[in-house]
Order: C-alpha cells, then sequence, then structure tokens
C-alpha cells in the first residue's frame, strides 16, 4: 500500500506533496476526456496533460506519459494512449508523467442519475433559506451507521480484501487525499475498491481512509438528522475538492475548473490571488486542458437575487486575515468581489449570530466556519460540531415568525478522502462527485430519511423556485430541486435547542498542517 511511511512528508500541504514544490515541477497530470463509454470492440484516444506549478500545459499524450489499464481483462491501453475496450465492465486507466498520475475511466455503462419532478411549493412558506457548507466528509464516515440510511461499515480495498470500517479519531491525525486525481481513483468506475490508494489514506498503518463515525461521536449531527431528515443520496457536484465545490455552491457550475489552485504563495483562492496563481480547467467540449486566474466573470446567484430585489448574504470570512478565508464561495467571482455586493453582502461570519438572533436573517444566506471549526481534518468533528450548534441554536432562540419560515441545508463539500460505498451518478464529465452528508432542518421538514438524489446545485434551484429568481442555466436547470423533502401541511415541526460538548485533544504525533494553510 502507497505512502505507509509518509510520518515526515504528511507535513506537507497535500497539494504540494503530489510534486516537487518547484514552479517547474509537474503539479497534475490530467487524463481526458475523463470518463469515456464504449462497447467491447471499440476505440478511444485519449489524452494525457501536463500541468505545471507555474500554470503552464503541455500535451504529453505521446511524449512521455506512461499508460497503463488496472484491469486488462475489460480495457487495454497502447502506449500512445489509444483504447480497446475488451469486455463489459470498468477500467480505471492510468497517465503517469513526471512522478505525477492522472486517471480516466472506462465504462460501458455509466451509472445513471434518477430525477423527480420539480415543484415550487415552497413559495409563500419558505421565506428565510440557510445554506451552510462544512469541509471533507463522507457519507458512510459520518452516517453509515444511521438507521434506515443507505449506508455501510465495510469496504473493499485495492486487494481485493473487504475490511471493516475502524472508528475514525476524533480529531483525526492527518488528512486524506481528495483532489481531483483521488476521486477518480478511488470511484475506481464504479467499484469504490481504490480508497486505499489515495494519497495518505493510511499513515503509519492507520488506514484512516477506510474509516468511520458513530453516533456518539457525533451526537449533535444525529440529533438534527433523527430530529428532522438526513438526505443519504446527496453528492459533491465534483469528483474533486474544495476549489469547484465552492464555485458550484454560488454559480451552480465548475466554471470547467479541475481542482484547487497553484501559487508560489498559500491560499491565493480567489480573485485577490497573487499574479502567477492559476487553477487547471479541462473545456467540457473539446477536453482540452488549460489554466486561468481564479476569477471568474460569470453571475453568482447572489447576482440573481440582487437583479430581483431578494436580499443576500454570505455570512463568511472576508479578508485574508480571517481564518476561513479560502472557503469563501464569492471569493472568486468579480460580479461579486470587485463590486458594493463585497461590502454589503458578504459579511464576517459572526454576524451570523447576531442577525439570527434578531429576526434579521435575509432570504438567503450562505453560511462557511472558520477553519478550525470546519471539520475538515486534522480538524476535529466536535470543535465543528459546536460550531454548528451556536449557529443553529441562533436562529431556533430568535423569533417564532422567523424560524416558521426557515429551511437550513448543511452539507459537506466533499468526502475528504473517506470511505463511501455508493458509486457517484454519471451527470457529465465532472460529476457527480462522492457521496456527503446533508441534513434538512426546518418546521416543514419530512421527519424521515430522504433518498431523493440531490446535490449543491439542488440548494440553488430550490432558492431559485422559491422566490421565482431566473436559472443561473448550469446544474440547477437539471438537479433535482428538494421540493419533496417538505410537507408544508404537516404541524409545525419545533425547535431543537442543544448544548455543546467538551471536545476530545489529540493525541496522535502525526504533524498536521491548519486548512488555512493549502485547505482543500
Amino acid at each position: 500500500m502507497k505512502y505507509l511511511a509518509c510520518l515526515l512528508i504528511c507535513a506537507l500541504p497535500l497539494s504540494a506533496q503530489r510534486s516537487d514544490t518547484s514552479q517547474n515541477a509537474v503539479a497534475l497530470t490530467i487524463v481526458t476526456p475523463p470518463q469515456v463509454l464504449l462497447e467491447p470492440g471499440q476505440t478511444q484516444q485519449l489524452s494525457a496533460y501536463a500541468y505545471y506549478a507555474n500554470g503552464s500545459v503541455v500535451n504529453v499524450t505521446s511524449t512521455g506519459a506512461t499508460w497503463t489499464s488496472v484491469n486488462t481483462s475489460v480495457a487495454t491501453i497502447s502506449k500512445t494512449g489509444l483504447v480497446t475496450m475488451k469486455s463489459a465492465g470498468s477500467a480505471l486507466i492510468k497517465a503517469a508523467y513526471g512522478g505525477i498520475t492522472g486517471y480516466g475511466t472506462i465504462w460501458n455503462q455509466f451509472t445513471p442519475f434518477v430525477s423527480v419532478p420539480p415543484g415550487n411549493a415552497s413559495v409563500g412558506k419558505i421565506k428565510h433559506i440557510v445554506f451552510i457548507i462544512k469541509e471533507n466528509r463522507s457519507f458512510d464516515e459520518y452516517f453509515g451507521t444511521f438507521p434506515g440510511a443507505n449506508g455501510a461499515t465495510s469496504g473493499y480495498i485495492s486487494t481485493g480484501q473487504l475490511v471493516n470500517l475502524t472508528t475514525t479519531p476524533d480529531p483525526p491525525p492527518h488528512d486524506i487525499g481528495h483532489e481531483w486525481p483521488d476521486g477518480r481513483e478511488a470511484i475506481d468506475g464504479g467499484k469504490m475498491d481504490r480508497f486505499d490508494t489515495e494519497l495518505t489514506c493510511s499513515v503509519n498503518g492507520d488506514l484512516l481512509c477506510m474509516s468511520q463515525m458513530k453516533q456518539a461521536g457525533i451526537p449533535n449531527y444525529w440529533s438534527y438528522a433523527q430530529t428532522y431528515e438526513l438526505a443519504d443520496a446527496a453528492f459533491s457536484n465534483m469528483e474533486s475538492g474544495s476549489y469547484p465545490a465552492h464555485l458550484y455552491i454560488a454559480s451552480a457550475s465548475n466554471q470547467d475548473v479541475l481542482d484547487n489552485p497553484r501559487s508560489t504563495k498559500k491560499a491565493q483562492w480567489g480573485c485577490d490571488a497573487i499574479a502567477g496563481t492559476t487553477v487547471p480547467t479541462m473545456d467540457p467540449s473539446t477536453f482540452v486542458v488549460g489554466s486561468v486566474f481564479p476569477c471568474f466573470g460569470a453571475e453568482t446567484l447572489g447576482n440573481v437575487a440582487d437583479s430581483s430585489g431578494v436580499t443576500w448574504k454570505a455570512y463568511a470570512a472576508n479578508s485574508s486575515s480571517a481564518s476561513g478565508y479560502i472557503y469563501n464561495p464569492f471569493r472568486s467571482f468579480s460580479a461579486v468581489f470587485d463590486g458594493p455586493d463585497w461590502t454589503n453582502n458578504v459579511v464576517p461570519i459572526a454576524n451570523f449570530i447576531t442577525d439570527a438572533q434578531a429576526g434579521n436573517l435575509p432570504s438567503i444566506s450562505w453560511l462557511t466556519p472558520t477553519s478550525l471549526t470546519d471539520d475538515h481534518p486534522p480538524n476535529g468533528a466536535c470543535a465543528g460540531e459546536n460550531w454548528l450548534v451556536s449557529q443553529i441554536n441562533a436562529i431556533m432562540q430568535g423569533p417564532k415568525a422567523q424560524w416558521d419560515t426557515t429551511a437550513i441545508f448543511l452539507t459537506w463539500d466533499d468526502w475528504g478522502g473517506f470511505y463511501d460505498h455508493v458509486p457517484p451518478p454519471y451527470r457529465d464529465q465532472f460529476g457527480l462527485g462522492l457521496r456527503v452528508p446533508m441534513i434538512i432542518i426546518s418546521p416543514y421538514a419530512v421527519h424521515s430519511v430522504y433518498h431523493t438524489e440531490v446535490e449543491f446545485a439542488s440548494v440553488l434551484r430550490f432558492m431559485e423556485e422559491t422566490f421565482n429568481l431566473p436559472s443561473l442555466g448550469g446544474a440547477d436547470t437539471v438537479a433535482n430541486d428538494l421540493q419533496d423533502a417538505f410537507n408544508y401541511t404537516q404541524k409545525v415541526r419545533p425547535t431543537l435547542v442543544l448544548k455543546q460538548r467538551t471536545c476530545p485533544t489529540s493525541k496522535s504525533k502525526v504533524v498536521a498542517y491548519h486548512t488555512d494553510d493549502d485547505g482543500d
């Protein structure tokens, strides 16, 4: 198994571990098309691109890339990247260049996405929507043992061995790979059996990626799920990490981005990044890989709300000195960052409790945590849970009229490298990504486990339908809209005010980095 003895290298941010940290080193090897549908006997030419830390991109398909197939009985690959489908099934294709491996997947049948009819029953009933985005946990890692949910307590690894999921330490001792290459490798054509090959899955043999929390470890998250509604078919929009996920959260699109930005300085994740910062992209029509500065001219749902007179705020770190700044979803959109909305609508995280308690929440709120309360390993779940309880208590202890018209969507932005057994449905070449927890908290939430397939763009579509906003024209046009998660004729569900917990302390000696360093 890879990286079993990486105690020292694990002190580095994961993005730095993928290559030499010099600007002339390969940061990612990217295979395109990422996903190919073939029948036995058919062929497909793949391409391999080297994306360098300085932002340059070189096509290395037949000029240095080494191609291999993980399952040659299903698909073979020539030394120039030509795939031949041999039999039904799926096969992971590897292209190695500059010491960095990229992945493509050959299928003969994609995992289908199941649509449900849209609705607009929330109109007039819901006047406040709160979208809370935390970090880096899979569904099975948090709720794999939740009664009635589609969970798992064991999973296969790359050797073919079935292993029982151990208990995740809190706080966890280290981060796990969860970028574009890790997602493709872990999913392994829907077999969900290569999580152990993700970067730093296992440090000193801990096999952390194959672990999960139990109810006793996250009792307040479970209390919300038991009292209101737990979605067990919620997927990240991307088979990648935090940066493209947060682009979806604001704009219903990843803006063709594949992974996190690279720069000579840390945490350069937006329109105020230093010169020379780039992020890898892929044209979804031609599959050509490029790189751009991480600032986009697209509209966000905040801009759409402005045009329609609907109030909104992003409660997020809004300066480089504030913890959690890299997770501010509006930092990468010039229509917000370079205009009055950045001052008027993007406000400090601490303002949320004040506004909620006073009954002054806007129609639409985005809420992201500080780095130490975001659940991102090596940060603990308990600290993140305590932060969340303080935010939701503020809503529930505010005016009753506000609670009676509120819908809260709590989710995690990617799987964080942790095991999940459910193959993501195919939406496009970018995703859907791996399954993440989502909890729906509202007086009208149906008291059950919610099985409809949803994603981050589902929350944006729910916002659009509730406040009669025009569509952003992205994933929100096809995402299931979450309307069937609510019953507006039921008796209003009461509030649930919870107490914070005393958190455990880490006994691990593994060196871990602070998520503001490179938090992905």
